[in-house]
């Protein structure tokens, strides 16, 4: 009896609602569809602009109400943040920060209404952007897109410090407060959206006749008003992140529908404002919190780099000025210490004969001290590198406590002799300079590699470089000083490491060959190759090598190339560079003639 009655009252309820149902007036109980529209002359003008859309919807929707709402910039992100609205009516710019915040997605583009641009408007008889300059700019704010920003974009692109000396005064809506703000002396200019200006004169031609536009730029999308910016996408109609997809798509084929008032097109492409915001780092591209060393960096990047080089250039001509500076000192008071002694010996010598002396003397010291100056620093960069790679793991070990007096006496004793070779490397420069006769002796090109590899093989393993050695059997032996014939494979194969620094890990190799190889001129020699993978060398910079002073480094002086080419060319041998046939890099080629065949 009870369930009986039960589904009975349940039966009459149903009857009841759909008694109430038929009895009220068709659409009474339809949703509500709320568009909210950005506001910035007023909500009078909003709901005027966009009434044909509004009656549009209300047309192509009978099952739904559609309510339009002005509302500022504040108001509009407001009701969004609380999912007050089913879709928004917005500029482009305004739109792309929506979108970021929101999740917005704009089913719709404007299409034949006022452009998207600004206009600079002024009483007083300002021309260019750079009048700006010290005056006060009237704008509605500083997030306005047509109120500021398509401004601002144009001040930064015209001179990067004009924003810093514009004084900001802001209006607020309705926009033409900021045109009132020039006629009031509130402001010298004003930002106003495009065509602002024509539809204020025509409507109070004596108040706003005063005003002018002025730092104009063509533009054929201005539809015949005038713009001091470039011309971006109509304004957005969006579905908010809560509107069905069904009803968005129900609303997008009404707006393209529409054949006269407000015409709606597909969606545009934003990129040129997400390129203008990228550009300012506003919107979805605002920097907050602390700025990242990188971005930094990358801002700054030319201004740290021409510093750095300026810097750098600075440095380098700061110490060699110095370093030829104290040497000339030093020779000229050696010169002096020998002069005077001269004089003392030879007192009854003609004062014409000794200014003689003294003025010879001074040129061949200048001139031997010019080359030298130069040729040292390169001579004894390797010997200076092994000490210091051999101190420092002395160094490593003691603190490790991890040394053996055995290990410290053989450690002593290759710094005793990479000290003896730099010593060594000094005398024969200053016997190469001086044209006097270097020490030769015969020179087995196999063990003269093999001692070279003690010197470049650390700095080779370090870079992560396999350096290759292939020498034929029954090779010739070299009359030559071996010292310099060391600098030179040293300084080949330092070039090719270098060369090799941008080089994938997988293909740094170097590859040294030394080769039997008779010339028809000077008969037997022997030919070494050193082959490098590296970045190579242009026709430009080939013609070019081994010259004096002429490098492909950065941080190079042009010197190491010029004196091999000096030492090889003094053994009677010959140096040239070509491009390798079986791929990227740069051969150096050295011939050298066998012993016997060049007396030096």
């Amino acid at each position: 009896m009870t369930r009986q009655t039960a589904g009975g009252n349940r039966r009459a309820g149903r009857a009841a609602a759909l008694l109430l149902a038929l009895a009220l007036p068709c659409g009474a109980g339809a949703e509500t569809l709320k568009i909210g529209v950005l506001d910035y002359l007023g909500s009078g003008h909003s709901r005027t602009h966009w009434e044909p859309t509004l009656q549009a919807l209300r047309r192509a929707l009978p099952g739904h109400g559609v309510e339009l709402q002005a509302l500022g910039l504040a108001a509009l992100d407001a009701a969004l943040a609380e999912d007050r609205l089913d879709f928004v009516i917005t500029n482009p710019g305004n739109y792309a920060e929506l979108e970021y915040r929101h999740h917005v997605s704009r089913i719709a583009t404007a299409e034949g209404d006022l452009p998207v641009a600004s206009t600079l408007v002024a009483a007083a008889p300002l021309a260019g952007l750079g009048d700006l300059a010290g005056r006060r700019l009237a704008i509605v704010s500083p997030e306005a897109f047509g109120g500021f920003e398509l401004i601002w974009a144009e001040m930064a692109r015209a001179e990067p410090g004009l924003k810093g000396r514009v004084e900001l005064v802001v209006t607020g809506y309705p926009m033409q407060a900021a045109a009132a703000a020039v006629l009031d002396g509130r402001a010298e200019a004003a930002v106003l959206r495009a065509c602002m200006l024509e539809a204020l004169q025509r409507q109070d031609p004596a108040r706003y006749g005063a005003l002018h536009a002025f730092a104009l730029r063509p533009s054929p999308e201005a539809a015949g008003c005038a713009v001091s910016s470039a011309v971006y996408p109509g304004w957005a109609f969006a579905r908010t992140r809560t509107t069905p997809p069904a009803l968005a798509k129900e609303v997008a084929v009404a707006l393209m529908q529409i054949g006269a008032g407000n015409l709606w097109t597909v969606p545009h492409d934003y990129q040129g404002v997400h390129a203008l915001m990228r550009e300012l780092q506003i919107g979805p591209y605002r920097r907050e919190g602390p700025v990242p060393l990188r971005e930094v960096l990358a801002d700054y990047r030319d201004w740290l780099i021409a510093a750095l080089v300026a810097l750098a250039f600075w440095a380098v001509y700061s110490v060699r000025i110095e370093t030829l500076v104290r040497r000339r000192t030093r020779a000229l008071d050696s010169a002096n210490a020998r002069l005077l002694h001269e004089m003392a010996e030879r007192q009854r010598a003609e004062e014409a004969d000794r200014q003689h002396r003294r003025e010879l003397e001074h040129v061949a010291r200048l001139s031997i001290l010019g080359e030298m100056a130069s040729a040292v620093a390169h001579e004894l960069n390797q010997p200076l590198a092994a000490i210091s790679n051999y101190a420092q793991g002395c160094l490593l070990r003691l603190r490790a406590g991890s040394l053996a007096p055995e290990e410290m006496s053989r450690a002593s004793a290759e710094i005793a002799a990479q000290s003896e070779r730099a010593a060594t490397v000094i005398r024969r420069i200053r016997a190469f300079v001086r044209k006097r006769e270097s020490q030769r002796a015969p020179v087995a090109i196999p063990g003269l590699l093999e001692e070279c590899e003690a010197l470049y093989g650390a700095p080779a393993r370090r870079a992560g470089i396999r350096v290759e050695r292939d020498c034929a059997p029954g090779l010739p032996a070299i009359s030559g000083d071996r010292v310099q014939l060391t600098q030179v494979v040293l300084n080949l194969v330092q070039n090719a490491l270098d060369a090799m620094a941008g080089t994938p890990p997988a293909a740094r190799l170097v590859t040294i060959r030394a080769r039997a190889q008779a010339d028809p001129r000077d008969g037997p020699g022997v030919c070494l190759s050193v082959r490098d993978r590296g970045t190579g060398m242009d026709a430009a910079a080939l013609a070019h090598f081994a010259e004096p002073f002429h490098t492909t480094k950065a941080e190079g002086i042009g010197l190491g190339l010029a004196l091999s080419r000096s030492i090889v060319e003094a053994h009677g041998g010959a140096m040239r560079a070509a491009p390798p046939q079986d791929g990227p890099g740069l051969e150096v080629l050295v011939w050298l003639p066998a012993e016997g065949m060049h007396d030096g």
